[in-house]
């Protein structure tokens, strides 16, 4: 295994000498002697007892000395220093030892410092005292000769004396970040400054430490009020300012109230659950990510339809069935107007079971389960019936699939949709027990409770089987009522 492994390396370093290789001649065949004596001297470092390769790395290598020189000797022709001070560098990488090139390296070097520093007098000047400060470091870094440090000296006493007037004038404004960092540059330039840099020191670690407070406090007034986002841009501007303090935990808490909002916005509940779980562990909870952590828990629920109550007639007065006279007018327009003005009452449903038994419809309820499942309850006779039907799902308090209730006629002739109520899940999840209303649907009261079961089962209702296709039917078959399918027998 060993043997295979070092073979397996050898192959790889090989390769990668013959792609260096190549690279360096496409190189050289262009006269790019930089590029060949780089991709040369990698080939070499791969294969070092190569003749081959050693012949093309010492030849690449003196023209690229040469071409450097040369180019080096050009750009200080005409003054570009810039250039030729690269030029050097790269000469002096390849020949470290050579004394002449090193040489016109420090001349070089001296003439981009010097330029560099007359550029930070004119910024300095400018009240560009950071950049210039910069310039200063670098040109100083390039150059250690005495007519550099001179020079820089001027740059120095620019940026100290106006500098530290702007940073007075910053104080006087009220701009405390600024003056503050005007002064610790001036400080490093001048150690003099001492005193002066620590009284602006003070005002602006008094200045930071109320405006940390105050945007915390901007950030506790958006939290009440459960605006995570402002929230947290006020935490973060405190942070900002200032890194710990009351801030840093709020800041993390409203972050994750906020990621847990918008993963309940997909609808990914487990991902809400782990968002309200960090925020907790922050400690600053005041119960609100609790509670919305226990919301959005899945668990199983079980709906429960306990009745229905309808108008006891159609639109234009008649009767659902039967014929209509004067009692059953009186009985029907009492009970619709003492079920809208007080709800469901004991007096109500009196009122409902007084209807003629010749008027009262054979209602059933169809329901359209959050899960697709199409089911169905028992006709019952009358305008309000019990029924004490249920199903069970899984579900939470930000649910929004719906729930479909349609109330039908069953007659001899078919079946007549009567109404039809939609609620969302999270409704029946909040709310637990709800009367719904709906064009001729006066109450259909329901309850939710949790269950220890898991979704699927149902009681007093029936699955609504699809109608077969016309072909599939049995010769002489009746076809189903119109928009429905058949109906299996409930279960009790």
């Amino acid at each position: 295994m060993k043997r295979v492994v070092l073979g397996l390396f050898a192959a790889v370093v090989l390769h990668a000498c013959a792609a260096h290789e190549k690279t360096g001649d496409r190189a050289a065949a262009v006269g790019d002697w930089k590029a060949a004596y780089a991709s040369y001297r990698q080939a070499l470092a791969s294969e070092p007892d190569s003749p081959e390769i050693k012949l093309k790395f010492d030849a690449a290598r003196t023209k690229a000395l040469q071409d450097a020189r040369q180019r080096a000797q050009t750009c200080a022709q005409v003054n570009d220093w810039n250039c030729a001070l690269a030029e050097s560098d790269f000469a002096l990488s390849v020949e470290p030892g050579n004394a002449e090139i090193a040489s016109f390296r420090a001349h070089a070097a001296q003439r981009v410092a010097m330029a560099q520093l007359d550029t930070a007098v004119e910024q300095a000047q400018q009240g560009q005292y950071a950049e210039a400060a910069s310039l200063m470091d670098r040109a100083l870094e390039l150059s250690p000769v005495p007519e550099v440090k001179a020079h820089a000296e001027d740059v120095r006493r620019i940026i100290t004396t106006q500098g530290r007037a702007q940073a007075d004038r910053y104080l006087h404004e009220g701009n405390f970040i600024a003056a503050h960092e005007l002064a610790q540059l001036v400080l490093r330039l001048d150690a003099s400054a001492s005193a002066w840099a620590q009284n602006i020191a003070a005002e602006y670690e008094h200045f930071i430490t109320e405006e940390v407070e105050r945007l915390s406090r901007e950030g506790d007034a958006a939290r009440a009020q459960r605006d995570w986002g402002r929230a947290q841009q006020s935490y973060g501007a405190a942070l900002s300012l200032r890194q710990g303090g009351r801030a840093a935990p709020l800041e993390a808490y409203v972050r994750h109230m906020a990621l847990a909002d918008q993963r309940i916005a997909g609808r990914d509940w487990n991902g809400a659950a782990e968002a309200y779980h960090v925020a907790l562990r922050t400690g600053q909870d005041d119960g609100f990510a609790n509670h919305q952590l226990e919301r959005v828990q899945l668990r199983p629920y079980r709906f429960v339809l306990h009745s229905v109550l309808v108008t006891p007639g159609r639109p234009d007065g008649r009767a659902w069935v039967g014929a209509s006279n004067d009692i059953f007018t009186r009985l029907a327009n009492r009970v619709t107007q003492m079920a809208r003005q007080r709800g469901m009452t004991d007096l109500v449903k009196d009122l409902a079971m007084s209807i003629p038994h010749e008027n009262r419809p054979q209602l059933r309820i169809e329901v359209h389960h959050p899960d697709g499942m199409h089911l169905t309850t028992q006709g019952r006779h009358g305008i309000y019936t019990d029924y004490g039907a249920e199903f069970v799902a899984i579900a939470n308090a930000f649910d929004n699939r719906p729930v479909g209730f349609r109330v039908y006629i069953d007659g001899p002739h078919g079946s007549e949709l009567l109404g039809s109520v939609d609620v969302p899940v999270h409704e029946l999840v909040e709310r637990r027990d709800v009367s719904l209303e709906g064009a001729s649907i006066l109450s259909l009261r329901l309850s939710t409770v949790s269950d220890s079961r898991q979704p699927g089962p149902y009681g007093g209702m029936a699955h609504v089987v699809p109608a077969p296709p016309p072909g599939a039917r049995p010769p002489g078959a009746r076809p189903p009522p119109p928009g429905r399918g058949h109906v299996a027998s409930p279960t009790h």
